[in-house]
């Protein structure tokens, strides 16, 4: 039986955005899961996320033509075949390292801004 997803955590950063963390860990056998954890968080696309970056109205307004009014950062993890005893233990490792080692970089104040840039970017290619 698959569990179905849901938010465990939801984290509001200190550039103002909204964090949060899903559990997608399924069940392969009676005693066995693949542990996931999604983090994702939705950006919407606003001029102010640009200060630090010269950018005139029309290239924003192409950024917006291309990728609409907002853009979505996702992180996954994931551990294959975890006893059931250690899943909740396993999935907590996994939010906690994310939220250590990404947590402060997707936090700051320019994060959102050049994410959309790379999604841009990545979009016109």
């Amino acid at each position: 039986m698959t569990t179905p997803p849901r938010i465990i955590k939801t984290v509001l950063l200190e550039n103002a955005q909204t964090l949060e963390i899903w559990d997608l860990s399924r069940k392969i056998s009676e005693d066995a899961y693949v542990v996931r954890m999604k983090a994702q968080m939705e950006i919407q696309i606003k001029k102010n996320l640009f200060e630090k970056i010269s950018l005139s109205d029309f290239k924003f307004q192409d950024i917006l033509n291309t990728l609409g009014d907002r853009v979505i950062y996702t992180y996954h993890a994931e551990r294959n075949f975890i006893l059931t005893p250690e899943k909740d233990g396993v999935l907590d490792g996994l939010i906690a390292a994310f939220l250590e080692n990404l947590g402060p970089y997707i936090s700051t104040p320019g994060f959102p801004g050049k994410f959309i840039l790379k999604e841009y970017q990545n979009r016109i290619r």
